[in-house]
């Protein structure tokens, strides 16, 4: 009778064990997908700042080729919509050029641009084109001294990051063609291109 009791719990055990085990399987949790990492942070809203860098511009005045380097610094604003991981929104900034040239100077330029860009949480990297417009100055004592205002284009991208829910921080590289522009009979056509690299700050409302 002993031995039936014993036979019969350790036949129970031996079952009972292996689904007790089958229950306690532990899942490892799976990892987020990209998807749900990369739409965390809300890039939508409107954003003031301003920024800093250094710009090669170059003229073409009666023929020849003025290059026009220096410092330059400004002010952005605009508004992004999102939707999922893309970013798209316009973008207006206003540049002062530090430029020292006895011929002529690129004195600021400014810009009304699109920009669209890939989120990922909090790093978007972004694309922008749009139309830029030059204040342009030349002093050329044979011709004379005439200002005016150059329109063309403007592309580039770059690399924005929140550091906080507010404070953004940007690098962006552009080219923008500010095309020609007649300044009197005595200088005749005048262009102007540039490429500028800038450095920004943005507070996001």
């Amino acid at each position: 009778m002993h031995i039936r009791l014993v036979a019969c719990a350790a036949l129970t055990l031996s079952v009972a064990v292996p689904a007790v085990a089958a229950d306690l399987t532990y899942e490892t949790p799976s990892a987020p997908s990209a998807e749900q990492v990369s739409s965390a942070y809300d890039w939508s809203g409107f954003y003031l700042g301003a920024q800093g860098g250094y710009s090669w511009s170059q003229a073409k005045i009666l023929g020849s080729d003025q290059d026009i380097d220096s410092g330059t610094s400004g002010l952005h604003a605009g508004y992004n919509f999102q939707s999922g991981n893309i970013v798209y929104g316009i973008e207006n900034d206003f540049n002062y050029n530090f430029e020292k040239n006895d011929n002529a100077n690129l004195e600021w330029d400014a810009s009304g641009r699109a920009r669209v860009g890939y989120a990922w949480d909090r790093t978007l990297f972004f694309a922008t084109a749009g139309v830029a417009a030059g204040g342009g100055k030349v002093d050329i004592p044979a011709a004379g001294k005439k200002d005016g205002i150059l329109i063309g284009w403007t592309a580039g991208g770059g690399i924005e990051h929140a550091v906080t829910d507010n404070i953004l921080v940007r690098g962006e590289y552009r080219h923008s063609d500010f095309g020609n522009k007649n300044f009197g009979s005595t200088i005749g056509d005048v262009g102007a291109t540039q490429d500028k690299v800038l450095f920004g700050t943005s507070y996001k409302f």
